[in-house]
């Protein structure tokens, strides 16, 4: 095995290591379908995507497995849009936002831009609160109205993304 894909298990390893018990806290584990607070049919820990089928449980080893492979591919999909050093805890904050926001979402958010220029402070605080000083990333589409709602548990998250971001918080649970 090359040094550095010795350096990318390694690091891959670290960062899940963090995100994968912060995910599991934030999502909670459900074996059967169930319809997320913006409507979108969601199983496991989370996962949604075509895969889940409306009325369907799936068995903790298949959630568990999805779980792993999401992380990792969030991961990727994070380190490929912010290819500057990241701490563990760094990568893994984005890693988990990512998996709640989307990968695209979270690639084009102020907190990777900020990240991208290793402006960390920023990129940190970015994941909670905008450029404004409004919550950021906190709200959901009503699909009754269409307007967006504040949610009070995705500002929680943010806020405990950006402690962990910030290295307030070494572990998830």
């Amino acid at each position: 095995m090359s040094t550095r894909l010795r350096i990318l298990t390694a690091s891959t390893a670290a960062v899940l290591a963090l995100a994968t018990p912060f995910v599991i806290q934030w999502e909670g584990k459900r074996n059967r379908t169930y319809l997320d607070v913006a409507g979108i049919p969601t199983a496991c820990m989370g996962q949604t995507g075509e895969r889940i089928k409306i009325g369907a449980t799936y068995s903790d080893a298949t959630c568990e497995a999805w779980l792993r492979e999401e992380l990792t591919e969030t991961y990727a999909a994070v380190s490929r849009c912010i290819a500057v050093p990241m701490t563990p805890n760094q990568a893994a904050a984005l890693t988990a936002f990512a998996y709640n926001v989307g990968s695209t979402g979270a690639c084009q958010s102020a907190a990777a831009r900020y990240a991208r220029q290793s402006d960390w402070g920023k990129a940190c605080r970015a994941i909670q609160i905008n450029d404004a000083g409004q919550p950021a990333w906190s709200y959901v589409t009503d699909a009754k109205i269409g307007n967006k709602v504040y949610v009070q548990g995705l500002a929680n998250r943010r806020a405990a993304e950006r402690a962990l971001c910030e290295g307030r918080v070494r572990h998830a649970v």
